[in-house]
Order: C-alpha cells, then sequence, then structure tokens
C-alpha cells in the first residue's frame, strides 16, 4: 500500500474522534470510493472480511504446530508435528534420509 501522509487537521480529527493510526489503512484498504475523495467500507464489505478472516483463524488454529517439508519448490510431506504424538526427532542424514 502506498504511504499516506496525514495532515495536521486530519491528525487532530483523528485523534478527536477516537480513530488509531492504522484504521486509515484499513478504510483505504478495504473502502470502496465515495464523494470525490473519501472511503467507505460498507457493512456488507466489514461482514465478507470478517467472514474471510475468522476462516484464516481457524485455519491456522488447526495448522498450529504442523510442519510441511520442503525442499527446493517441492512440498516432499507434511505432518501434524510435535503436538500429535510425533517423537520430535528429525532424520539429519543415513541411509534413509531422503525416504
Amino acid at each position: 500500500m502506498l504511504e499516506l501522509k496525514v495532515t495536521n487537521h486530519a491528525e487532530i480529527r483523528r485523534q478527536q474522534r477516537g480513530f488509531r493510526k492504522a484504521d486509515i489503512d484499513v478504510l483505504v484498504a478495504l473502502g470502496e470510493p465515495c464523494g470525490h475523495d473519501g472511503y467507505r467500507i460498507p457493512r456488507r464489505a466489514a461482514q465478507d472480511e470478517i467472514q474471510r478472516l475468522k476462516a484464516r483463524i481457524r485455519q491456522i488454529e488447526r495448522l498450529s504446530e504442523s510442519i510441511a517439508i520442503v525442499r527446493g519448490k517441492t512440498v516432499i510431506t507434511i505432518h501434524h508435528g510435535e503436538n500429535r504424538g510425533s517423537n520430535g526427532k528429525r532424520r539429519t542424514g543415513g541411509k534413509n534420509a531422503g525416504n
């Protein structure tokens, strides 16, 4: 996202109205143009983004401690990691290391 300059007037109004600094970036990034130069996040767009983020949080929670083994651009395997009964040992060499 482009770096926005905030005027002194906008900074004063932001503080008076209880907005956080990062709120401006969210409004511009997710908002739809309104008026001449404004950005507004419609209720439906906000709900869609909330659902998308909730789904992402559920995915991250589900994948916590999981491991994907990648060599170059190839996924070799994927497993749940130490949190689901793995012994946590990692192969570092030997005759079966690449299998």
